[in-house]
C-alpha cells in the first residue's frame, strides 16, 4: 500500500482532480477559480467542498443547485479510493466524503512507515527565518511565568525546520535601562563577587535586594521632607514605606547575608539613585567602565540562563543586545526616520509613537485581528533626558517583587 507525509493533501488531490475533470467535459470554456475546494464548517456537509457553481451559474444562465447535480453526475470517483461519495447539497453546494476505512489505513500505515517524518510537508519554496523567543531580561531567573516562551518559540523552530526552512534562533537582550544599571550598582557595592552557585540566581537575588533598599531609602527621604506636601500626598508616601519595609523583612530573611551586605553598603551612599542614573548614562553612551560593569553582569545572568535551556534542550543561534544597536547609531537612525512621519509625538519631554494611528491610516486593526471600539495605546521610544542621553525606551521602575518560582 502507497503511504504519504500528508494523506489528507491525497484526498484534496483526488477531489480536487475529479472535480476539474468533470468541469472540462461540461463547462470547458468556464475559468477554473485559483481556490476549487474548502473544508466545510461543519462536517455534516462533507471534508471537503465546493462553491463555485453559484459563480457557474452567472456564466451558465441555471440555477446553482442544478448545475451541481450536473456536475455530481459527471464525476467519476472510480480511480480515486480515498473517496467515498460526493453529493448535491443545498443551493448549489458540491460536497465530497472521505472514505473513512481507506483513510485511516492509509495514515496509520503511513505513520508506521515515515515514522518522525510522517505530517512534515516539505515546503515549495523554502525560506530564511528569523526567529526570536525567550529573550527574559538578565535581571533574574526564567521564572514559571516566562518559562512558556522558550518552549513556544523553539517547537515553531522545529516545526518550521522540519518543514525545510532554514530557521536563525535569536535572543533579544534586554541590557538598556534602570533594571540592568540596578544590579550593576549593587554588584559593584559587593565587590564583584564570584556568584556560588547558579549565576542567575545570584543576579536575581541582587537586583531583588538592591532595588528594594534603594525604594525605601527613596520613599524614607521623601517623608522625612514632606512638610510642604498635601497630607494625603504624605499619607500616600507613608503607606508606601510601610509596604516597602515589609518587602524588605521578606528580602532580609530570604537572602541573609546578601542583605546584610548591601545594606551596610549602600547606607554609606548619600544618592544611590544618582549613582545609578549615571551607570544607565555612561553604558549607553559606551563609556569603558559602565560598559564593562554592565556586561559583565549581564553575561553572568545569562550564563544561568544557557544553563537553563541546555537543560531543556533549547539551542540559540545569535545574542542579540540592545546596547549594541544604541552604540553603532541604529536607534538613533531609526529614531529619526519616524520623528519625519505623522506618527511620532512628544509628551512632557517623552517620544511616543502613536499605534492608533497607524493602525487606523494602514487598516491593521482587520490584519492584526482587533476590534474597531478598542484603541491602541501610544509605545514610548525615548525616555525624558533626565533619564538618559541615548536610550530607546523599556523603563521598568524597579519591584523586587518577582514570582518566587523559577526554571533551573
Amino acid at each position: 500500500m502507497m503511504v504519504s507525509v500528508n494523506p489528507f493533501a491525497e484526498f484534496y488531490a483526488g477531489c480536487e482532480t475529479a472535480l476539474k475533470n468533470a468541469l472540462n467535459r461540461q463547462y470547458p470554456d468556464f475559468p477554473l477559480p485559483s481556490i476549487l475546494l474548502e473544508v466545510p464548517h461543519n462536517l455534516e456537509f462533507g471534508e471537503l467542498a465546493a462553491s463555485l457553481c453559484f459563480e457557474l451559474a452567472k456564466h451558465a444562465k441555471k440555477k446553482p443547485r442544478s448545475i451541481a447535480e450536473e456536475i455530481v453526475q459527471a464525476i467519476d470517483v472510480s480511480g480515486f479510493p480515498l473517496i467515498e461519495s460526493v453529493q448535491a447539497a443545498g443551493a448549489g453546494y458540491i460536497n465530497f466524503r472521505v472514505n473513512s476505512e481507506t483513510f485511516s489505513s492509509l495514515t496509520i500505515e503511513s505513520a508506521r512507515a515515515l515514522d518522525l517524518e510522517y505530517g512534515y510537508v516539505k515546503a515549495s519554496e523554502p525560506q530564511k527565518i528569523l526567529l526570536e523567543h525567550t529573550s527574559v531580561n538578565p535581571v533574574h531567573p526564567i521564572h514559571i511565568g516566562q518559562a512558556r516562551n522558550p518552549m513556544l518559540g523553539d517547537t515553531i523552530a522545529r516545526i518550521l525546520t522540519e518543514h525545510g526552512h532554514t530557521v536563525s534562533r535569536h535572543y533579544y537582550v534586554d541590557d538598556v535601562g534602570r533594571q540592568s544599571a540596578v544590579i550593576a550598582y549593587g554588584y559593584l557595592k559587593l565587590g564583584k563577587p564570584k556568584p556560588k552557585g547558579k549565576p542567575d540566581r545570584f543576579i536575581g537575588g541582587v537586583y531583588a535586594v538592591t532595588s528594594c533598599i534603594m525604594e525605601v531609602k527613596r520613599l524614607t527621604k521623601a517623608v522625612e521632607s514632606a512638610e510642604n506636601f498635601e497630607d494625603e500626598e504624605v499619607s500616600k508616601l507613608k503607606r508606601d514605606l510601610d509596604e516597602w519595609t515589609s518587602i524588605v523583612a521578606d528580602m532580609e530573611k530570604r537572602f541573609p547575608k546578601l542583605f546584610v551586605q548591601l545594606f551596610e553598603a549602600i547606607s554609606r551612599d548619600s544618592d544611590p539613585e544618582e549613582q545609578v542614573s549615571k551607570l544607565i548614562r555612561g553604558y549607553e553612551a559606551g563609556e569603558e567602565e559602565p560598559k564593562q560593569l554592565l556586561r559583565e553582569v549581564c553575561e553572568l545572568c545569562l550564563s544561568g540562563f544557557r544553563e537553563t535551556l541546555v537543560n531543556i534542550e533549547i539551542s540559540i543561534d545569535s545574542w542579540d543586545w540592545e546596547s549594541d544597536l544604541i552604540w553603532n547609531g541604529d536607534v538613533n537612525r531609526v529614531i529619526e526616520e519616524l520623528k519625519k512621519t505623522p506618527y511620532v509625538f512628544e509628551e512632557n519631554g517623552v517620544l511616543e509613537f502613536d499605534a492608533e494611528k497607524v493602525a487606523h491610516d494602514l487598516d491593521l486593526k482587520d490584519v492584526l485581528g482587533i476590534s474597531d471600539e478598542h484603541e491602541l495605546s501610544p509605545l514610548t521610544l525615548m525616555r525624558e533626558p533626565a533619564c538618559t542621553q541615548h536610550g530607546i525606551s523599556r523603563i521598568i521602575c524597579g519591584s523586587s517583587r518577582e514570582p518566587s518560582e523559577s526554571l533551573t
